[in-house]
């Protein structure tokens, strides 16, 4: 079947402006127990977008939001209408953060890394909530990361009641060990980024 132009598909994004409706949550977005999609980057690199990995980040908290992708069209649409817009590699299609859910998160600032494969989109959240799920009270979630991996890497907690605030503080009184297990999501990002560039240096 013929794929979306990024153009067509900026313009399906721009004209749904109505927030809808969440879609129901399954095991893996709800569940407690680890699931970790281990063959995405290579997912990435056979679908043969030029893309690369954006980490979303709250400007004011420096929680980080949003792990996702972009390409050229993303980029200069980010740029030009000063929200977070990315590259869905599923869809196939441009995904302006917000434009169904009314969650924007309006940019302040793109930063590039040093070997200028990765992106970093300082953003301000225009409402409470980042993510496309909910919690128990049926509030938006304010980041995707709303879980924590126990030693065992089997059990998740659900944390996403907890300001970041106190996270980020308890993480840094913590004893060594919990430090550790507190910076895994920092390690997975990055591993994430790097995987990123070797899975595309390698087709």
């Amino acid at each position: 079947p013929p794929q979306t132009r990024p153009e067509e598909a900026l313009q399906v994004c721009l004209s749904v402006r109505r927030p809808r409706d969440p879609p129901t949550m399954g095991p893996l977005e709800e569940g407690t127990e680890l699931n970790l999609d281990w063959r995405k980057v290579a997912k990435v690199a056979a679908s043969g977008d030029d893309v690369v990995p954006v980490c979303v980040q709250d400007v004011r908290t420096r929680e980080v939001l949003i792990l996702a992708y972009a390409n050229e069209t993303a980029l200069r649409e980010t740029l030009a209408q000063r929200v977070c817009v990315l590259w869905s590699t599923s869809r196939k299609q441009l995904w302006i953060k917000g434009a169904t859910s009314g969650d924007y998160l309006d940019l302040v600032s793109v930063l590039v890394n040093c070997e200028q494969n990765s992106l970093l989109y300082l953003v301000s959240p225009r409402r409470t909530g980042a993510c496309h799920t909910r919690d128990a009270k049926g509030r938006t979630r304010r980041s995707c990361y709303y879980r924590s991996l126990g030693p065992d890497m089997e059990t998740l907690t659900m944390v996403d009641d907890l300001p970041f605030e106190e996270l980020r503080d308890a993480t840094a009184t913590a004893e060594p060990a919990q430090r550790r297990d507190a910076r895994l999501v920092v390690y997975a990002c990055a591993g994430f980024l790097g995987g990123a560039l070797l899975a595309r240096v390698s087709r």
